[in-house]
Order: structure tokens, then C-alpha cells, then sequence
């Protein structure tokens, strides 16, 4: 592995840990192991350029904050915060897999529809 490809898997780590998920939450949502998860952070494996997509994908953010050691910056971002919350990486990625724009509307319209009868502040 050369040193970009070790800098990478920090940043990626960082950026992990900034948000709150742990190593099996990520892996989850990536649909690998933990084991491979960790060490794709470790620098034990290089991270794929399509798995590295996912990885940008996952927390919204560029490839290229990662390449160009912006992490620290983007991991800052206070919307980060909320993939903490529980049940809230699942959600995403059910609304991530629904099959279309209409079917993404109609989930956002339910958990909008949900928020309004129950708000956060009486959870």
C-alpha cells in the first residue's frame, strides 16, 4: 500500500468516527464484513474506487475530501451528527433502496406525516 492509499483509509476512519457509526454499522451499510471494514481503516486493504464511492456516498460527501485530507472540515458538519441517531442509518438506506423517485416521496411524506403526530421533543 503506498502512503495516499494509507492516508486515505485514516481519513476514511475519521470521518467514521466523526459521525457516530461504529465499524459494523459502516460495514453493514456498505454490505461487507466488519472484518473487511476494518481493515480497509487499518490500511490492511486498499479501498476499491467502487467501494471508495460508497464510502463518499454513505456521508454525503465528495471523494475528493477524502484525497485532499478535507476530512477533518467535513467531518465537522453538524448533519453528520444525525446518522448517529438510532435507526437512522437504516432508514437511509431504505430510502436509499427505494425503487423510485415516487416511492422516495411517499417514505419522506410518512416520516414527515410521523414527525408532525410525534415530535422529537416527546421521544
Amino acid at each position: 500500500m503506498t502512503e495516499a492509499d494509507q492516508d486515505v483509509s485514516r481519513q476514511v476512519r475519521i470521518l467514521r468516527q466523526a459521525s457516530g457509526l461504529t465499524l459494523v454499522e459502516m460495514a453493514s451499510a456498505l454490505g461487507i464484513s466488519w472484518q473487511q471494514m476494518h481493515k480497509h481503516e487499518t490500511g490492511g486493504s486498499r479501498i476499491g474506487a467502487g467501494r471508495f464511492q460508497a464510502i463518499a456516498n454513505l456521508f454525503g460527501v465528495p471523494v475528493s475530501a477524502f484525497l485532499d485530507g478535507d476530512v477533518e472540515r467535513v467531518a465537522s458538519r453538524p448533519d453528520l451528527e444525525l446518522l448517529a441517531k438510532p435507526g437512522a442509518l437504516e432508514h437511509l438506506q431504505l430510502y436509499a433502496g427505494a425503487s423510485d423517485d415516487a416511492s422516495r416521496r411517499s417514505i419522506l411524506a410518512l416520516v414527515t406525516a410521523a414527525a408532525h403526530v410525534c415530535p422529537p421533543s416527546a421521544l
